[in-house]
C-alpha cells in the first residue's frame, strides 16, 4: 500500500469540562495526521474523540427494547454485565439511558488493517470515565471501519484467560493467514493468541485460546509512543501508515475547510431586444450572486450587493443605445456577509427563527424558552411566558436591534389548555411551524405538582409548577372565513392549547408523564412528530388535519449510547437536503457539556421513519463545545434548522452562559450552515472561513452581444 501519511490513535487527560476534555470525551479515540517526514502531527476534529464505545444494553432488555441500541446492534450478552432488572421502558418495547443501557469509555486504542485492507480497532473497554468495568480481565473492545469516519462496533472479543488483557495490539500475520493478538498480563508478562477470523470470534463471544508462551514484548501494544507527540494531554497509542486518498478523506471531515476563492460568472446582455428591454436585463443582474470555493471542493452562492449608481449607469447608457455588441463593461459589489449579534438573545433557550408570509408580507418570528439565570421552570418569580418576537429581517430579532423590548407573551401563567388546567410553568422549547396550512406552535407547558409523586413519596414541586407535569401540547393560528390569517403578534388570535395524545387518548408517555421538545417531519406523504421523552427520542405518525392526535403508537428511535451524549437525547430537528433528513438532536444534560448529535434517514423513498433501523447514527457529536470567531461557546445545542432573508440555511442554537465558574442560562445564537462536498452539514464555519475576506470584493463582467433594437 503506497503511503503518504502516518495517522496517530490516542486518548487524552482529562483535563475539564470549560476545555470540552472532561472524562467522558478524554476517554476516547482521538486522531491526528502528519505527512510523512514531517515532525508535527495535526490533532484532527479539534483535538475530541471521534470514536466513543457504545453502551452495553443489560441482559435484561428485551431485543424489541433494545431495536434504538443501534450502535450496540451487534453486541452479543456482554458476561461482565452486573444482573439488574430492567425498568419499565423495557415493557413499552424501549430502554432507559443509563439504566437498561451502560454507558463505557475506553482507553490504549490500537488501530491496525484487517486483511481486506479496512481498518480495525482495538482498545481497553472501561466503565464510563474510565474506572475498570470488568471486561479487562479477559476481553477486549474491536470495532471496524472503511474510512474512520463511521464505525461498526463489534463488542467484545473474549479471550480464555483471566490473568488481564492489557494494552492488546492485534496484527494479520499474511503468511499464516491468521490474526495475531498480543497483551500484557497484569502480571507484566507478553501474551499473545491467534484467530483466523477475528470478526467472527467478536460476533459469536467464544473465547480464544491463549498461547501459553510468552511472546516479545516488542510485539505488544506499548500504550506510549516513545516520542512526544507534541499534543496536548494526549496518551499516545499506535502509529499506522495511511494513503494520500485515506487522509483527504479524515481531513474532509475532521479538519477544518474553508473559503479559497470567489468568482462571478460572465454575463451577458443581448442588445437585439428593444432599449427598454436590454435596461431591465441589465438591472436585473442586481439579483446575480457569487459563486464561493471551499478547500474541501465544495460550494456555495452568496447575494452579493452591487454597486447601484454603476449598474444604473450601464443600465442608462443600454436605455440610450449607447451599447454595442462587443463592449464590455464591469460592475464592482461585494459578497453580503451577515454576522449575527453574539449572543443573539440573552437567555432565551431552545430557540426558533421562523421565515413566514403573512397574507403576501414576509415576516421573520423568534420563539424560545425563557432562561432567566437558568431557571427555565418558573423564571422571574414565577411569570413564566412563552416570548414572541416579530419582526422584518432576521437580524432585527436580536437584543441588539432592540427585538427583547418589543416580545410579546403568547403565553402566561395561568392559561388555561384545552382540559381547563392552569399551565402555571415551564412553556418550554416553542417551535413554529405550518401544518395544514395553519401557523401552529409545538410546545410543552406544565402544571402544578401534585402533593404525592407516582411512587407515593413527597413531591417537593406540590403546588408549584413541576416539570414532571409537562406535555406535548399544540396552539394554532386562527384564520378568516377566506383562509387568510388572524395577526399572530395578538395572542388571542391563536387557539386554546391542545395537549397531543395517542391514538387511544393516552398520555405520549406514560412511564414518566414527561414529554417535550416536539417537531414536525414530513415525508413521502406522511406527517410525522418527533419528541423527547425517556431521555430518547420519539417519532409516531399523526394527521395534519387533527394534529392533536397521533396515528400510530410512538416508538422509540435515537437513544444516547455513548458517553458524549450522557444519558438524554433531545430537542430534535429535521431538514431534507439532496435526498437524505438530517435529524439533529441534542445529547448530554443541560449545561456546559452539551452538545449536538446527528442521524439520517433516506428521504422521498417511502421509509418508515418510526423504524430506528432506517435511521443512521453519526459515532461522535456534530457539533460541541469549541472556539468560534475567537471566543469560547460551551454547551451548544437545542438547534433547529431554519432560512435568512436570501434563502442561506442558518442554524438556531443556544449555548450556556458560564463565566468564572458561573452558569446562567442559555443564550441563543445564530449561524448559517455550509454543506461539505461529501455532504454533511458545517455547523461551526467561522466568518473567515465562510468568506476570505481577502475575496470578498468581486467584479461582474458584462459582454454586450446582437444588434440594437
Amino acid at each position: 500500500m503506497s503511503s503518504s501519511y502516518e495517522l496517530l490513535c490516542y486518548t487524552r487527560e482529562a483535563t475539564g469540562r470549560e476545555e470540552a476534555n472532561n472524562e467522558d470525551i478524554a476517554y476516547s479515540m482521538h486522531l491526528a495526521l502528519r505527512a510523512d517526514g514531517a515532525t508535527e502531527w495535526e490533532p484532527l476534529n479539534e483535538n475530541y474523540g471521534v470514536f466513543f464505545a457504545a453502551g452495553v444494553p443489560i441482559q435484561a432488555a428485551s431485543a424489541e427494547s433494545r431495536r434504538a441500541c443501534v450502535a450496540a446492534a451487534h453486541f452479543v450478552a456482554d458476561p461482565f454485565d452486573e444482573a439488574r432488572p430492567a425498568t419499565d421502558a423495557v415493557a413499552y418495547g424501549a430502554v432507559m439511558p443509563g439504566i437498561d443501557i451502560t454507558l463505557k469509555s475506553l482507553k490504549d486504542p490500537y488501530l491496525f488493517r484487517l486483511a481486506d485492507g479496512r481498518f480495525a480497532l482495538a482498545a481497553t473497554r472501561t466503565a464510563r470515565g474510565g474506572a475498570p468495568d470488568g471486561s479487562e480481565r479477559s476481553a477486549f473492545l474491536l470495532a471496524l471501519s472503511d474510512d474512520l469516519t463511521a464505525f461498526a462496533q463489534l463488542g467484545l472479543v473474549m479471550l480464555r484467560t483471566g490473568g488481564g488483557v492489557n494494552r492488546p495490539s492485534v496484527a494479520f500475520d499474511a503468511d499464516a493467514s491468521r490474526y495475531v493478538i498480543s497483551w500484557i498480563s497484569d502480571d507484566g508478562d507478553a501474551r499473545s493468541a491467534s484467530v483466523v477470523d477475528i470478526v467472527a470470534a467478536a460476533e459469536s463471544g467464544e473465547p480464544i485460546d491463549v498461547v501459553e508462551a510468552a511472546v516479545s514484548a516488542k510485539s505488544c501494544h506499548s500504550g506510549n509512543l516513545s516520542c512526544d507527540c507534541n499534543i496536548p494531554n494526549a496518551v499516545p497509542g499506535n502509529v499506522i501508515a495511511v494513503t494520500e486518498e485515506e487522509a483527504s478523506k479524515l481531513i474532509e471531515r475532521f479538519g477544518r475547510i474553508y473559503n479559497v476563492e470567489t468568482s462571478v460568472a460572465t454575463q451577458h446582455i443581448d442588445m437585439a431586444a428593444s432599449r427598454e428591454a436590454a435596461r431591465e436585463a441589465v438591472q436585473a443582474l442586481a439579483k446575480v450572486r457569487a459563486d464561493l470555493v471551499y478547500s474541501d471542493g465544495s460550494g456555495a452562492t452568496r447575494v452579493v450587493d452591487w454597486n447601484k449608481d454603476e449598474l444604473e449607469a450601464i443600465a442608462q447608457d443600454a436605455a440610450e443605445g449607447k451599447l454595442q455588441p462587443g463592449d464590455t463593461r464591469t460592475v464592482s459589489g461585494r459578497i453580503r456577509q451577515t454576522v449575527y449579534p453574539v449572543p443573539f438573545a440573552v437567555e432565551r433557550a431552545d430557540p426558533s427563527v421562523f421565515a413566514w408570509n403573512f397574507n403576501g408580507k414576509p415576516m421573520f418570528m423568534f420563539i424560545a424558552t425563557d432562561d432567566t439565570d437558568g431557571n427555565c421552570v418558573d423564571p422571574n418569580d414565577g411569570a413564566t411566558h412563552m416570548p414572541l418576537r416579530i419582526a422584518d429581517s432576521i437580524e432585527a430579532l436580536s437584543d441588539a436591534a432592540g427585538g427583547r423590548a418589543k416580545e410579546i407573551d403568547l403565553l402566561k401563567c395561568g392559561d388555561y389548555n384545552a382540559e381547563g388546567r392552569a399551565m402555571t410553568g415551564c412553556f418550554w422549547a416553542p417551535e413554529l411551524h405550518v401544518i395544514d396550512g395553519k401557523l401552529s406552535v409545538l410546545f410543552m407547558p406544565c402544571f402544578d405538582g401534585p402533593a404525592t409523586n407516582p411512587d407515593g413519596t413527597p413531591n417537593d414541586r406540590a403546588g408549584k409548577p413541576d416539570m414532571w407535569t409537562g406535555s406535548c401540547h399544540i396552539m394554532q393560528l386562527k384564520q378568516h372565513s377566506d383562509g387568510t390569517d388572524f395577526d399572530p403578534r395578538e395572542p388571542e388570535n391563536w387557539t386554546v392549547p391542545k395537549p397531543i395524545l395517542t391514538l387511544t387518548g393516552g398520555v405520549l408517555n406514560p412511564i414518566q408523564r414527561i414529554s417535550l421538545d416536539m417537531t414536525v417531519i414530513s415525508d413521502s406523504g406522511r406527517w410525522y412528530y418527533a419528541w423527547q421523552q425517556v431521555g430518547s427520542i420519539w417519532i409516531a405518525s399523526f394527521d395534519p388535519a387533527r394534529p392533536e392526535r397521533l396515528t400510530c403508537e410512538p416508538k422509540q428511535v435515537v437513544v444516547p449510547e455513548f458517553a458524549w451524549d450522557n444519558m438524554i437525547a433531545e430537542g430534535p430537528n429535521a431538514i431534507v437536503h439532496d435526498g437524505t433528513i438530517y435529524l439533529i438532536y441534542s445529547g448530554s444534560l443541560v449545561g456546559i457539556d452539551y452538545t449536538t448529535g446527528l442521524v439520517t434517514a433516506p428521504a422521498g423513498q417511502d421509509a418508515d421513519l418510526t423504524d430506528p433501523n432506517v435511521w443512521t447514527k453519526l459515532d461522535y457529536p456534530l457539533q460541541k463545545s469549541g472556539v468560534y470567531n475567537g471566543q469560547w461557546q460551551l454547551g451548544t445545542g437545542h438547534g433547529m434548522w431554519s432560512n435568512d432573508e436570501d434563502g442561506n440555511l442558518i442554524y438556531v442554537f443556544h449555548n450556556a452562559e458560564y463565566e468564572n465558574g458561573r452558569y446562567g442560562g442559555r443564550d441563543a445564537q445564530v449561524r448559517r450552515v455550509h454543506w461539505s462536498k461529501e455532504g454533511m452539514p458545517i455547523l461551526d464555519m467561522q466568518a473567515a472561513e465562510e468568506l476570505n475576506p481577502d475575496y470578498a470584493d468581486i467584479t461582474m463582467k458584462i459582454v454586450v452581444s446582437g444588434n440594437e433594437g
